[in-house]
């Protein structure tokens, strides 16, 4: 028994986890990459509060944050990590739903 709880906390604080150092940079580096998402996809600048890491169960990050024009519409915004691609975003569904397509994005 003492075992299988050693080896919980083992793989729930080390394997596959990253330094505090290494999750501030992958935030930093995520903030404008996020801003600009919400710019291009919704016409909306945005503002970061933080950020939760779900390592090592998955290799994702998530920011927080909300609408700078209007402090209640709260949104998020997933990463995978290392890479930074966007995973999805998320808010209240009358935000959300208004986001632009690929054909409006890319038309000139």
């Amino acid at each position: 028994m003492t075992f299988i709880f050693s080896s919980m906390i083992f793989i729930l604080t080390g394997c596959g986890g990253i330094s505090n150092s290494e999750e501030q940079d992958f935030y930093q580096k995520a903030i404008p990459i996020g801003q600009e998402y919400f710019k291009k996809y919704y016409d909306a600048e945005v503002e970061f509060t933080g950020f939760q890491t779900n390592l090592p169960m998955s290799s994702t990050m998530v920011l927080d944050g909300y609408v700078k024009d209007d402090a209640k519409t709260w949104v998020s915004l997933s990463f995978y990590l290392p890479s930074l691609e966007v995973k999805s975003a998320s808010g209240p569904g009358e935000f959300i739903h208004k986001r632009k397509s690929e054909e409006e994005v890319d038309s000139p």
